[in-house]
């Protein structure tokens, strides 16, 4: 079968894979429909984090049950389902806790297009405990976004946001649009940055503003915010922990969300005593699919998040529409969609 790797080289590679074939009993093998490409297959393009070689990326994707082992009753083939990447032990300490995003079996979490083979493929096997069905009234294209929309709902309980909250996020790729649909649902101001004009187009329908990062200045801020800063503050770019700082209110809740392994930043502890800042690590979503799946079915816009389709074959093409820059010269492009999938 076709798969998309990272090659031992660091690039993107479109090869013949080994096709997954059940193993145990509770496995169910998948065809693949759509999977999506998420910001972290973008840091590691970038270099941002790291994925063992060869291995076929991908973890945000929905296809229909081709095969089925022996002791799965729950589904039958031809079910069209959503695939969780984030594939826990069940049996270590944090799993018995109910932390199954901290899982530290053998391996440590699994995580499809991470650390195992993923969903940049034709074919996908896995246990069926990680897979749900998608609802008859939801699209495929919605589907798609239950995997990042968890992510996003992870991070937004972990803020308790409220209604009388300002909300800042920084950053407005897919999942800072997801951030901004929701919190617009639930707190009284969300602002947004973004430098990309496709993407500032996207977030001025979830967000009351949208500034570039130069235009977003505190005197702006007090004038939209009843000369206040911002009650929480989401970094979906995962470079801006200095800028979430300078723009928190007192008591503010600071959520680093975006991912990116060479980033740091220095911070003074007393800093945040004396403001009542709380930084919230929330680590991956843990078991979070079920209320995703409910939740998504209220935001009938959610497929429009989706702006284009890919086949595999034009992964290259995919991948620079979203990234901002020549996969091979690595020279600046125009960033033309927020969200793409790929097609099978």
């Amino acid at each position: 079968m076709k798969g998309l790797i990272w090659t031992e080289d660091s690039k993107l590679e479109l090869a013949e894979c080994k096709e997954p074939g059940i193993i145990n009993d509770d496995e169910v093998k998948i065809k693949i429909k759509y999977a999506g490409i998420c910001g972290t297959d973008l840091q590691i393009l970038k270099g941002n984090d790291t994925v063992p070689p060869n291995i076929i990326l991908g973890h945000e994707a929905i296809g229909e049950i081709v095969q089925l082992g022996k002791a799965v009753t729950s589904f039958k083939i031809g079910d069209m389902v959503i695939i969780d990447p984030n594939q826990y032990c069940g049996e270590c300490y944090y799993c018995k806790k109910g932390l199954t995003n901290f899982c530290e079996n053998d391996e440590g979490l699994k995580i499809a297009g991470i650390n195992r083979n993923g969903t940049f493929a034709e074919y996908f096997v896995c246990e069926q405990r990680f897979i749900y069905k998608i609802p008859k009234e939801m699209s495929l294209l919605s589907a798609v976004l239950i995997e990042p929309l968890a992510c996003v709902l992870n991070n937004i309980r972990a803020a308790s946001i409220r209604e009388s909250d300002a909300v800042l996020v920084l950053g407005s790729g897919p999942m800072g649009v997801l951030c901004q649909m929701i919190c617009k649902n639930i707190s009284k101001l969300v602002v947004a940055t973004e430098n990309s004009q496709i993407r500032q187009k996207m977030a001025s329908a979830y967000s009351d503003y949208i500034y570039s990062s130069e235009e977003l200045s505190l005197d702006e801020i007090y004038k939209i915010n009843q000369n206040r800063k911002f009650d929480v503050i989401i970094d979906t770019v995962g470079t801006q922990m200095e800028n979430a700082l300078k723009l928190a209110e007192k008591n503010a809740r600071i959520i680093p969300m975006g991912m990116n392994k060479n980033y740091a930043f220095s911070l003074s502890p007393i800093y945040l005593i004396s403001n009542g800042l709380k930084l919230i690590g929330a680590s991956e979503y843990n078991m979070l699919f079920t209320d995703t799946i409910s939740s998504a079915l209220r935001y009938k816009e959610l497929d429009n998040l989706v702006t284009k389709r890919y086949s595999i074959e034009k992964y290259k093409e995919a991948f620079e529409s979203v990234i901002g820059f020549d996969l091979e010269t690595h020279e600046t492009k125009e960033i033309t969609q927020l969200k793409v999938v790929f097609e099978f």
